[in-house]
């Protein structure tokens, strides 16, 4: 049985690499769909007129700037219409390397994975000088992917290659929350969560990614603290779902000990910093001295609910 697989470019004030980047892949996938999301300069004339000569490319204009991942989700609701079996999506920028993509492309067809997903982070990953702001971002995302997931050999959430099944795609919803920043790390947390309750199978490969000047339109002090409500969020969402499985209920139960443990030390560090600094009169040194225990109990507990989910999960994970 042959599967068919589908390319998805999202592009934004992308006219300097667009050209280049649709007519690498227009001999090599049934059909490529081309996500603008009004686009400022030429990218959607240079789209369009490609457009008219290659019956296999369609275009999706955006009405207005929706942001990357609302036009991706976008994107995968017209795959879902099609026939196709694999989303394959990429930006418009050139930057991923034609190797990778078609290696990812025979990798999807014939290990058939849910869900390949990339990682440039290795000493031959990134040509160029990545932006700061981006090296520092998929350090702290990487380290809360692998906190919600219990998978320590995830990496680099935020890489905007991959490959998605359609029955990875089929229920998926993505939160208002990430319409213009960080859909990848979503889409990896989503996925990798819900890989014990229908079976998904993820796969990871390194890549290659050629930077050439291109900046970075995120913005470090939002995403944070998007990232840091959506853990939260995450968290407790995982423990419900890990209560329904035999195998995972003692590490819900520690998750659950672990972030109690966390909100009595986040209450004996306020406790503390209103002696120190305000006017209440108390024991600092008490106060700081359970926070201490509590936060290392936090700590320790959650190391060993991680623990139990990562064995847990790599059925479900392999690297190549």
């Amino acid at each position: 049985m042959s599967y068919v697989v589908t390319l998805l470019i999202l592009a934004y004030n992308e006219e300097k690499y667009i050209e280049r980047t649709i007519s690498k892949y227009i001999n090599d996938f049934h059909k490529i769909i081309i996500v603008d999301d009004k686009s400022k300069d030429g990218t959607l004339n240079k789209c369009k007129e490609l457009s008219s000569a290659h019956k296999n490319i369609h275009i999706i204009e955006n009405a207005k700037n929706y942001g990357a991942g609302r036009s991706f989700e976008l994107g995968a609701e017209y795959f879902l219409e099609s026939d196709s079996d694999y989303l394959l999506k990429i930006d418009g920028d050139d930057q991923f390397k034609y190797e990778d993509v078609l290696k990812i492309k025979e990798i999807g067809t014939s290990e058939k994975p849910d869900f390949i997903k990339c990682d440039r982070f290795w000493e031959k990953g990134i040509e160029g000088n990545i932006p700061l702001i981006r090296y520092f971002g998929n350090a702290f995302a990487s380290m809360l992917l692998k906190f919600l997931t219990g998978n320590w050999r995830i990496n680099d959430p935020l890489n905007g290659l991959f490959l998605v099944s359609r029955k990875g795609m089929q229920e998926f919803r993505l939160p208002k929350l990430f319409y213009r920043y960080g859909y990848p790390f979503y889409l990896s947390t989503y996925l990798s969560n819900i890989s014990f309750e229908k079976e998904f199978n993820t796969i990871q490969i390194k890549n290659t990614i050629s930077y050439q000047g291109q900046g970075s339109n995120l913005s470090a002090v939002t995403m944070f603290f998007k990232l840091i409500y959506f853990t939260v969020s995450v968290f407790l969402k995982k423990i419900k779902i890990k209560l329904r499985f035999s195998a995972l209920q003692i590490s819900a139960l520690l998750d659950i000990l672990g972030f109690s443990s966390l909100i009595i030390s986040l209450y004996c560090l306020f406790k503390f910093f209103l002696i120190r600094f305000g006017s209440l009169v108390a024991s600092q040194s008490t106060w700081f001295l359970v926070f201490i225990i509590f936060f290392f109990t936090f700590v320790y507990l959650i190391f060993q609910a991680q623990k139990a989910e990562y064995e847990y999960k790599l059925n479900f994970f392999k690297e190549l």
